[in-house]
């Protein structure tokens, strides 16, 4: 033994020079390092090699099997450089970029002695490695079911080339692809079609298949006679051959849903308002209450009371409502002034007069009844120059505005019918000599229905022909 505590890192060779002590062999990596650059004074080996400094891919400037161990004879053929796939750490493990290797080409090298090929349990394919492994990694790999028979999976799926059906599956014949998806096993589908009704509970027993709940409505019937094989939820209940009146035997709170807290106070079987169909809508009978007693229900707390739009009013609800439905309501116009109408129909307590209305002064209820607003009964004329019109005179002959008011179109001959119809007068049919021609002014005939006479000469002495009230407003037309 030789202890070398003290001696000067680098003065390895001062001794081990081949005379005093062992030095470096003949075959020995040709350095002029120290020797405890790379070994120890423990011993010779194992020894390390700093390769810090030395030029990627350059490595079999040493690595040539004879300065330093080389490529083996079963290495993987290839031109690459040692650092492409090694490290100086260690050979193993070496990474191999799979760049640029094309795609099926994988057997070339996996052929189990250029590199890792199939082993001998792998699923029989003759599919190329990259239809479902990546370079990344064997596994996970992935598998394309895609041209697969259906039908045909238990060929591969029989729990020796691939996993099969598990011990506690379900009990049954059908192929695999009848409930399960290539995507996955989970989650899975089940065909209930042809299931026998009333048979749920061959599998649905708790063992084969989920069964009743401990906490299910207790009943002997099958589960199909509420459920369905689409979900269990949402599930219908037949109320068929329930006795009227005995509802609250199931929906007492702890069977069934029973009456909430909120409900209104009765005593009255659920039924009586209440559809098997569903809680709501729900009817109520009002039969027997008594008229006029409607707020001692309808307060706003035991049942909906008066809305705070309603129209001021003390009376009772049913004075205008109806106990079959809040809308339409009715309402009592006896008793109203006349006159008021807008007192309410202001467009605020209740419907008042359209932007479109005939432009008037009037009340309502000179038109207007109180039954309906349209159709209008009637409509007076106030003027004291409007006469009444034959037949062929309609509202818009004269009321060619939206107003009440018609201004005369010729004011120069108000309030006669010439105010009006100056427009139609034809002077060469209104003759007062017939030889030479001499005829009437608008203004000598301003009043349509007076009379004209037809004289002998322009001396107008002596009438020749009477012509009295020619033109009347009910013959409807001149």
């Amino acid at each position: 033994m030789f202890n070398h505590a003290g001696v000067a890192a680098g003065s390895c060779a001062t001794c081990h020079n081949g005379t005093t002590a062992k030095g470096k062999p003949a075959n020995h990596l040709a350095t002029t390092a120290s020797c405890d650059s790379c070994h120890r004074t423990t011993g010779w080996i194992p020894a390390t090699f700093s390769h810090t400094g030395v030029t990627p891919g350059t490595c079999a400037t040493c690595h040539n099997g004879t300065t330093a161990k080389g490529k083996s004879a079963n290495h993987l053929a290839t031109n690459a450089s040692c650092d492409t796939c090694h490290r100086t750490t260690g050979w193993i493990p070496a990474t191999f970029s799979h760049t640029g290797v094309a795609p099926g080409t994988c057997a070339t090298c996996h052929n189990g002695t250029t590199a890792k090929g199939k082993p001998s349990n792998h699923l029989p394919t003759t599919a190329s490695c990259d239809t479902c492994h990546r370079t990344t990694g064997w596994t996970p790999a992935t598998f394309s079911h895609t041209g697969v028979t259906p039908g045909t999976c238990a060929t591969c799926h029989n729990g020796t080339t691939a996993k099969g059906k598990p011990a506690n599956h379900l009990a049954t014949t059908a192929s695999c692809d009848s409930c399960h998806r290539t995507t996955g096993w989970i989650p899975a589908t089940f065909s209930h079609t042809g299931v026998a009704p009333g048979t749920c509970a061959t599998c649905h027993n708790g063992t084969t298949a989920k069964g009743k709940p401990s906490n299910h409505l207790p009943t002997t019937a099958s589960c199909d006679s509420c459920h369905r094989t689409t979900g269990w939820t949402p599930a219908t209940f037949s109320h068929t051959g329930v006795t009227p009146g005995t509802c609250a035997t199931c929906h007492n709170g702890t069977t069934a849903t029973g009456k909430p807290a909120n409900h209104l106070p009765t005593t009255a079987s659920c039924d009586s308002c209440h559809r098997t169909t569903g809680w709501i809508p729900a009817t109520f009978s009002h039969t027997g209450v008594t008229p006029g007693t409607c707020a001692t229900c309808h307060n706003g707390t035991t049942a909906k009371g008066k809305p705070v739009n309603h129209l001021p009013t003390t009376a009772s609800c049913d004075t205008c409502h109806r106990t079959t439905a809040w809308i339409p309501a009715s309402f009592s116009h006896a008793n109203v002034t006349p006159g008021t109408c807008a007192t309410c129909h202001n467009g605020t307590t209740a419907t008042g007069k359209p932007s479109g209305h005939f432009v008037t002064t009037r009340s309502c209820d000179s038109c207007h009844r109180t039954t309906a607003w349209t159709p209008t009964s009637s409509y007076t004329h106030s003027s004291p120059y409007y006469k009444a019109h034959g037949s062929g005179l309609t509202c818009s002959s004269c009321h060619t505005s939206n107003n009440e008011v018609i201004p005369w179109k010729y004011a120069a001959y108000k309030p006669d019918c010439a105010g009006c119809h100056a427009g139609n007068f034809k002077a060469g049919e209104h003759k007062k000599v017939a030889s030479p021609t001499v005829l009437y002014t608008v203004a000598e005939l301003r009043d349509c229905s007076g009379a004209c006479h037809i004289y002998t000469n322009s001396s107008l002495t002596t009438i020749k022909q009477s012509r009295s009230g020619h033109h009347h407003a009910t013959d409807g037309g001149f």
